[in-house]
């Protein structure tokens, strides 16, 4: 009966999980500069829609987070903008349908996505590569 999985192997560590997915998430399209913590985006980014940016960078704003060069998660939409480079009047209405569709948390005006969303995130950004 050695062919048997104990409970103990589903422990994983989430955090660790959690940062291997961000990062290769925010990879696939942008870079974080190290010096100056703005969003360096690669060819991939530049095909993308105003949500699917918006999504990028608030991504690469929790990394920015985790790494302790920001000191909150949660951007408004003029920093959503500015980190992104989409209009500020594109961003209003991406966050609102970002947040109905679930990918996004609003938080008063503020917007983030949780660790726990991170990979629905990620499905959000490969649906129109398929």
């Amino acid at each position: 009966m050695s062919d048997q999985t104990s409970l103990e192997d589903l422990l994983v560590d989430e955090e660790a999980l959690n940062e291997e997915l961000l990062a290769s998430t925010v990879a696939k399209y942008a870079k974080i500069g190290k010096d100056s913590g703005d969003l360096v985006p690669n060819d991939a980014y530049t095909e993308l829609t105003s949500n699917e940016k918006i999504t990028v960078g608030l991504l690469a704003q929790k990394a920015r987070y985790e790494l302790d060069m920001v000191e909150d998660e949660w951007l408004t939409p003029a920093e959503i903008s500015e980190l992104t480079g989409v209009k500020k009047n594109t961003v209003y209405p991406s966050v609102r349908k970002l947040t109905d569709e679930g990918v996004v948390s609003d938080g008063d005006g503020q917007y983030m996505i949780p660790s726990v969303k991170i990979e629905e995130a990620k499905k959000y950004l490969s649906e129109d590569e398929s």
